[in-house]
């Protein structure tokens, strides 16, 4: 709450300053929707407040070209209310305790992995040449240290632990691949989404569809944070497409993660540590 009423004075000073970190967790809270509609009046009509939006977009392909695409935008979802609401929405979501993107997993499905999706269904089901042992609880390697499987003992070991474990048919996660869920009912794990990002993507047309992301069975997003914050200031119900869907359940969020982090390692994408 402090932080929320110290962000407040700013904006209403028009003291406000935006860096790539700042995040939708600033309009969580009482004043929250507040504190969203003041930021966007100010982004409108203050030309230096908008260019450290531009800044923080860091020159990447969602950087908003100008205040008057800002603001069509922002008309084309009904007004700043609009926003104000679902920013809000966002920030409410924000888990207090959960894992930065340097403990998320990054996994085939999206345009910058490689990989194949099913590569890892196969890791997380009994048959085929993939199968890791996780119900005796080999051990998932730290965040990027093994290497590619086929090319890395480690990873071959890791990779094809659960068919060697005297138990074939023991180490599974159930996961389904493909389906989705509506925008406003994803439940984020990741603590840092930053509000530059998503309002970015937002403006340029990220508005639910096939996003190349991961979830739970349950809606919990592993993959694709910024794409979901982006459909949600777009459109709360549209539809958010999974490349695929995982349990969460049978080992703990936490732990499925450091499975999926060492899975996503092996097919030879490496997890983003910073």
């Amino acid at each position: 709450m402090k932080l929320i009423m110290e962000n407040w004075n700013k904006f209403v000073l028009n003291e406000a300053r935006i860096t790539d970190q700042t995040s939708f967790g600033s309009f969580n809270g009482e004043n929250g929707k507040q504190l969203a509609a003041t930021l966007m009046t100010q982004l409108l009509k203050d030309e230096a407040l908008f260019k450290e939006l531009q800044a923080a977009q860091l020159g990447k392909w969602y950087t908003v070209k100008s205040q008057e695409d800002l603001k069509n935008w922002v008309d084309s979802i009904g007004g700043i209310e609009a926003f104000a609401s679902r920013s809000a929405a966002i920030g409410a979501k924000i888990p207090d305790q959960g894992l930065p993107k340097s403990k998320m997993p990054f996994l085939p499905g999206p345009p910058d992995a490689v990989g194949d999706v099913k590569d890892v269904e196969d890791a997380l089901t009994p048959g085929g040449k993939y199968n890791v042992d996780m119900m005796e609880k080999m051990k998932p390697p730290a965040p990027n240290a093994i290497g590619m499987v086929g090319k890395d003992q480690n990873a071959d070991k890791f990779m094809t632990g659960g068919l060697k474990d005297g138990d074939p048919g023991d180490d599974i996660i159930k996961i389904e691949l493909g389906g989705g869920f509506p925008a406003a009912k994803g439940i984020p794990t990741q603590t840092n989404i930053l509000l530059p990002k998503a309002l970015g993507m937002a403006v340029k047309g990220i508005k639910g569809g096939n996003l190349d992301a991961y979830a739970s069975l349950k809606g919990h997003i592993l993959d694709g944070h910024h794409r979901w914050a982006a459909t949600m200031l777009n459109d709360p119900s549209a539809e958010i497409g999974t490349v695929a869907r995982v349990d969460l359940d049978a080992l703990g969020t936490d732990e499925t993660l450091k499975y999926l982090t060492a899975i996503g390692n092996a097919l030879g994408n490496k997890t983003k540590t910073k």
